[in-house]
């Protein structure tokens, strides 16, 4: 049976998260197409993007960043990678011009009230569901979910994590 200690997450980054809704348009280096996603969140040191197609880890990328309104073009590198969900980048390279933008954003997010201009709020009973008393209860759950289906949804998950409240 996992242990609280195996699923909680060691954090590694350097600097604050912020969240943030924007896009994201990067090419794999060696690579001719051009690809798009979500960027959901970004730090000094990177940013993570919602998309269907990931990188292996070590994938360096060039990279362009739109979000309140700030372009940042930089080049970065594949730090973590959920197929179909996700990338983790950190960035590298960064030139001053591009490094003065990544401030700007990451002070516009960090202002009092960012997070409500920059992503939509979520739905009341999301706020509630993910407030569950105890994850290792939750982390069964969802194990036992997988071991008869291949996808889960987030309305799933959002039924499973009220309904493992209610205990």
């Amino acid at each position: 049976m996992p242990t609280i200690e195996r699923i909680q997450r060691i954090e590694r980054r350097r600097s604050p998260r912020f969240r943030c809704s924007g896009s994201a348009e990067f090419r794999a280096e060696g690579s001719d197409a051009n690809l798009w996603g979500t960027v959901t969140d970004v730090c000094r040191d990177g940013c993570y993007i919602e998309m269907n197609t990931t990188f292996p880890v070590g994938t360096r990328v060039g990279l362009i960043l739109k979000s309140c309104g700030i372009r940042i073009q930089t080049a970065g590198t594949v730090r973590a990678t959920y197929p179909f969900l996700g990338m983790g980048l950190s960035f590298s390279d960064i030139e001053p011009g591009q490094d003065a933008q990544l401030t700007q954003l990451l002070d516009t997010l960090s202002a009092p009230g960012a997070v409500s201009r920059s992503t939509p709020a979520p739905p009341p009973d999301a706020v509630e569901t993910l407030a569950a008393p105890d994850p290792l209860t939750v982390f069964t759950e969802i194990t036992e979910f997988f071991r008869t289906n291949q996808h889960l949804s987030r309305d799933e998950f959002h039924a499973i994590a009220k309904r493992v409240r209610q205990f």
